[in-house]
């Protein structure tokens, strides 16, 4: 009888040892959070803007030559039929579309990896010029759970506690519809989408959020830049259309105990040059 219950006791004990080796590796893992240490904040670098779709300088003339140069004696149509013969017939707003990338570096130094929740972006064209046109457009990313997300945002949605962090209440007066995200990818060829991307623990990743304008509010600027380039339209010559620009705004992150933290970036301001042929069809 004592055989017997010591070969049984024998056999409890080599059962449990996975459950011990499981139990030393939580204990390890656990380690650094037991000893106090508490999670970090992300560094968010901004890289560059490209322009990466825009409307032909040619198009460009064709589309503003009948609305800025004015009719010979005033005879109405005689414009519009002089801008056909020089650039051809007028685009369509949706062929006039202007998007860009941006490109941004993040860094995680803590030992688990960390989401991108949440993303604002403010774009404003012609800064230094009185009608400054300005949009914002807040992004919220969405997990592999979530079929047929979009990335709207909520009524809580790029919002910050800290004045130090630019939220979507300071871009109130921006456009509506007048900038519109399309998504982040994270490699190159990716097609953007809303799916919330990951920051590897102790690395980095390089993402890029790709925007677009709404055709109305930035062609009533560029029409604007049109006005001053009357005289080359006239000549049928080829006009420098340039969207000077300034972008800043806001990355938030789900970091551990941290809980929603937010990083901004900007202001960063450039200059974007339409070029003679079509970036992308």
């Amino acid at each position: 009888m004592r055989k017997i219950v010591q070969t049984l006791l024998l056999l409890a004990l080599v059962a449990l040892l996975p459950s011990c080796e499981m139990l030393a590796q939580l204990e390890k893992n656990a380690g650094p959070l037991a000893q106090g240490v508490k999670p970090l904040l992300p560094k968010v670098t901004y890289q560059d803007a490209t322009l990466v779709q825009a409307p032909s300088q040619h198009m460009m003339a064709a589309y503003f030559c009948p609305q800025v140069v004015p009719d010979p004696f005033g005879v109405p149509g005689v414009a519009r039929l002089a801008c056909s013969q020089a650039f051809g017939p007028q685009p369509s707003p949706q062929q006039m579309a202007v998007a860009f990338d941006l490109r941004f570096m993040v860094d995680n130094p803590n030992h688990f990896p960390i989401p991108v929740a949440e993303m604002l972006t403010a774009a404003t064209v012609f800064p230094a010029n009185t009608n400054t046109a300005l949009g914002a457009a807040c992004v919220v990313f969405c997990g592999a759970n979530q079929p047929g997300c979009t990335g709207h945002p909520g009524p809580n949605s790029c919002k910050a506690s800290s004045h130090d962090i630019r939220s979507v209440q300071d871009f109130q007066n921006a456009a509506v519809n007048f900038l519109v995200s399309s998504g982040i990818h994270a490699l190159a060829g990716q097609k953007p989408s809303f799916l919330m991307p990951q920051v590897v623990s102790d690395g980095h990743i390089q993402f890029t959020a790709r925007f677009a304008f709404g055709p109305d509010a930035l062609l009533t600027t560029l029409r604007e830049v049109a006005k001053q380039a009357i005289g080359q339209l006239k000549a049928g010559q080829p006009v420098q259309f340039e969207i000077p620009y300034r972008l800043q705004g806001t990355v938030w992150f789900d970091v551990g105990s941290l809980g929603r933290v937010a990083v901004g970036f900007g202001p960063a301001d450039g200059k974007w040059v339409i070029p003679t042929a079509s970036l992308m069809p």
